[in-house]
């Protein structure tokens, strides 16, 4: 498979899994990112190369990668996949999502959302919303 039959694997089965997904595909690369019930649950960015050293995201699904599974870059953990360990990705969100519930509470969760939906401009950018 590659990053675009990922991305719309992963895209279905979060939103079978409750989750609300906006995709944005990369301009200069063929990166694709998806943001997760408004960065709430954090996102994931599919890509067939390292992406840059500036950026983190928590979820990063890579084709063949090899190398550690968790790192802490600047206090941020960031979780590694390859193209084949799709099933791993989606407990991991789902555990993302979970633990939030769990420290926020649901009502808090759907009102953070809320508030990000309305404030964060990025939601307003990016090329494709699903729900």
């Amino acid at each position: 498979m590659n990053g675009k039959k990922i991305a719309k694997y992963l895209q279905q089965e979060l939103l079978n899994m409750g989750f609300i997904v906006h995709r944005y595909n990369a301009y200069s690369t063929s990166s694709i990112y998806l943001k997760l019930d408004y960065g709430l649950a954090c996102g994931i960015r599919i890509a067939d190369h390292l992406g840059k050293k500036k950026y983190h995201y928590r979820f990063n699904v890579i084709e063949n990668f090899k190398g550690e599974k968790v790192i802490v870059k600047n206090g941020l953990v960031c979780y590694f996949f390859s193209f084949d360990e799709l099933e791993d990705v989606l407990v991991a969100v789902q555990k993302e999502k979970q633990e939030k519930v769990r420290k926020y509470g649901i009502d808090n969760y759907n009102l953070y959302m809320e508030k990000e939906k309305k404030e964060n401009e990025l939601f307003t950018r990016v090329n494709q919303i699903v729900y």
